[in-house]
């Protein structure tokens, strides 16, 4: 199993207060507890590579609401920096990802498989 970077619940603390400054909302965790459900979730050896641990991350992050207001965007931006950390990034238009993640939390979609599906699809290299 590779041994991978993972993001801390710091520093998606303050990725939110950042994301929350920038694009509005109400600052404020709602549930420390759910928060690091979602940010060690990925670190239990359960799944397979890079991108299942992402989409593990992603769900979680969106689904459990650990913050007041901007899951769905911290979601996005852990995911991202969680890659960039192991070399890959999400190449992907904001307004896409927004659609992806709004539209399948609608339809009840937003599960780890199709996730993982749509992060293969826009995950590439860091380029150095």
């Amino acid at each position: 199993m590779a041994e991978f970077s993972y993001v801390t619940v710091a520093e998606a603390m303050e990725m939110h207060r950042l994301l929350i400054d920038e694009f509005g909302g109400m600052h404020g965790l709602r549930d420390r507890g759910l928060l690091e459900a979602a940010i060690y979730r990925p670190q239990n050896g359960y799944y397979d590579d890079l991108i299942h641990e992402a989409a593990a991350l992603m769900e979680s992050m969106a689904k459990n609401h650990a913050f007041l207001d901007g899951n769905k965007r911290i979601s996005f931006a852990v995911t991202d920096t969680f890659l960039r950390l192991n070399g890959q990034y999400l190449e992907v238009e904001p307004l896409t990802a927004h659609q992806f993640i709004t539209n399948a939390i609608g339809k009840r979609e937003f599960r780890v498989r199709q996730i993982r599906e749509w992060l293969s699809g826009i995950a590439q290299p860091v380029r150095e």
